[in-house]
């Protein structure tokens, strides 16, 4: 039987691992979609970062290597299904998925009757974005990572990033305007 690990490790774990939580648990709703699979996602992440918590040289870098290590446990994960990851029915989203601007607050204020279209949409437009682009955007709009985080995180050149980020706009922008043409409103204009 393992001995209980020393104060000290415990300490770190918790300073290093867990002050993250619940960013990881937010990052990990969004790519998932239902919250049993992101606890499921997030318990894993933290057990394999406390087994592997001497691998982390640098304290200062905790955040970007636990996010790696989650980001390597979903990909993990949804290798092993079959046919890759499954879209999910907006009933089955979490009501948190959707944190919004203080601009689109506002207009949600202003427009309340269309606060629930609105948040379906995004997060059904979102969950639509292959993995690669998905997981960008999520990192860099959810979780508020820097390009270069998320290059470290996403074990990616930088330009890759920004790549990823622009295309991951652009599809969102379409498939967000393409819903709203198949409801009969018009198109927004820049």
């Amino acid at each position: 039987m393992a001995l209980d690990p020393e104060p000290t490790r415990i300490r770190r774990f918790e300073e290093q691992v867990l002050a993250h939580l619940d960013d990881l648990y937010r990052v990990a709703l969004r790519l998932t979609g239902k919250g049993p699979e992101a606890e499921d996602l997030v318990q894993e992440t933290c057990l394999r970062a406390f087994r592997s918590l001497d691998q982390l040289a640098h304290p200062t870098a905790a955040k970007t290597w636990v996010f790696a290590i989650l980001r390597s446990v979903y990909l993990r994960q949804a290798e092993r299904e079959r046919f890759g990851h499954a879209l999910v029915g907006l009933e089955d989203l979490d009501a948190s998925l959707l944190v919004p601007s203080e601009a689109v607050r506002d207009l949600y204020e202003t427009y309340s009757p269309w606060r629930e279209a609105l948040k379906q949409e995004v997060r059904g437009a979102i969950l639509k974005l292959p993995l690669v682009y998905r997981e960008a955007l999520i990192l860099a709009h959810i979780a508020g990572f820097t390009y270069k985080e998320i290059a470290r995180i996403l074990d990616v050149p930088l330009g890759t990033v920004m790549s990823r980020l622009f295309r991951a706009r652009r599809m969102l922008r379409a498939c967000l305007r393409e819903s709203l043409a198949s409801r009969g409103r018009p198109e927004p204009t820049r």
